[in-house]
């Protein structure tokens, strides 16, 4: 098989998915694949051989590549896209902003070219928190309240209690989230999100264990606990080595492990996802019931990442994994 790997992008989770792109690219090419790992909007060379058999070249050709800078202003180049073209597969390992909200998707279908994940619309649907959660409630699976506040509107902004979490309406890896304790605090954390998106999120921060549940060909896995070392689960937790405790399968009891699988699944079915996903939720220590925070269609897929995670512990190896991912076809 020839596979595009599409890694980097122009999200402020670009690292991220960098280093998710390298880790598929290895996989694949430990399974006799041809592949090529590009940044989405690169300029390539007149005549440039996309695909390699060999991780090690392939990954010293898109390290310089990066160092080039030579980018289209484009979101995906038509270097690209004619790379793309030539592929079995585009293994999608982008995080965030255009390669996550469907727009790349519907790109890549207006050509005709099949890629991991989901439909355009319903990758659309998961990456706005709103909507998604609008999607949530007339399904009713749970989910915490929220107040919205827009940029250009009057600076008076109600959460629907404190403490609440304050979030970019578009966005992942944490970036722009900010937890308001107190009014004092509110325009503050307001501005910092709005550094990210036009439209924020006043959420209620709900009390409780931290859970992630992902779906792999439409069916749960494992549970995984985190538990992270600040106060939420933010990018330093979720990327700086020993920043937090991922726990797989969670220590949970069967039947609240039981619950945690049907919401992520109910989450995933009700957004339109194909596939694979990975639904994050909390745990009330009050009510003890699972409030669903957001579902990621593109999580990170580093082999010590939680889908990874839940698959090895499911007995699905990391090549095995990425090999599971390639056969939904678009």
């Amino acid at each position: 098989m020839k596979i595009v790997v599409l890694a980097g992008g122009r999200s402020p989770e670009n690292e991220v998915s960098v280093c998710s792109g390298f880790a598929v690219a290895k996989a694949l090419c430990s399974l006799g694949c041809e592949v090529a790992l590009l940044h989405p909007s690169q300029l390539l060379k007149p005549g440039y051989d996309c695909f390699f058999s060999d991780f090690n070249a392939l990954s010293d050709i898109f390290s310089e590549n990066l160092k080039n800078e030579n980018f289209s202003e484009h979101y995906i180049s038509f270097d690209v896209l004619a790379c793309c073209s030539k592929s079995d597969m585009v293994f999608l390992a982008l995080h965030g902003g255009d390669g996550e909200n469907g727009r790349l998707q519907s790109v890549l279908e207006t050509y005709g070219i099949k890629y991991t994940g989901s439909s355009p619309e319903a990758c659309f649907s998961a990456m706005d928190k709103i909507r998604s959660k609008q999607i949530y409630e007339h399904a009713g699976i749970l989910t915490p309240l929220y107040t919205v506040f827009r940029k250009g509107q009057k600076r008076i902004a109600v959460p629907p209690r404190y403490p609440c979490v304050i979030k970019p309406a578009n966005g992942g890896s944490s970036f722009g989230v900010t937890i308001a304790y107190n009014p004092s605090m509110l325009m503050s954390a307001i501005d910092r999100a709005l550094e990210y998106c036009d439209t924020v999120i006043m959420e209620e921060k709900i009390t409780g264990r931290e859970f992630s549940c992902s779906v792999i060909g439409d069916l749960p896995v494992a549970v995984t606990e985190i538990i992270p070392k600040s106060s939420f689960f933010d990018y330093e937790s979720k990327y700086i080595s020993g920043a937090a405790r991922e726990i797989t399968p969670a220590p949970l009891p069967e039947a609240l492990t039981v619950k945690a699988k049907a919401t992520a699944l109910r989450a995933h079915k009700a957004l339109g996802l194909n596939n694979f996903s990975r639904t994050d939720m909390i745990l009330s220590e009050n009510s003890k019931l699972f409030y669903t925070l957001e579902t990621n269609t593109l999580p990170g897929m580093t082999e010590t990442s939680i889908l990874p995670a839940a698959a090895a512990y499911s007995g699905l190896d990391f090549p095995a994994l990425c090999l599971k991912m390639l056969t939904k076809s678009t």
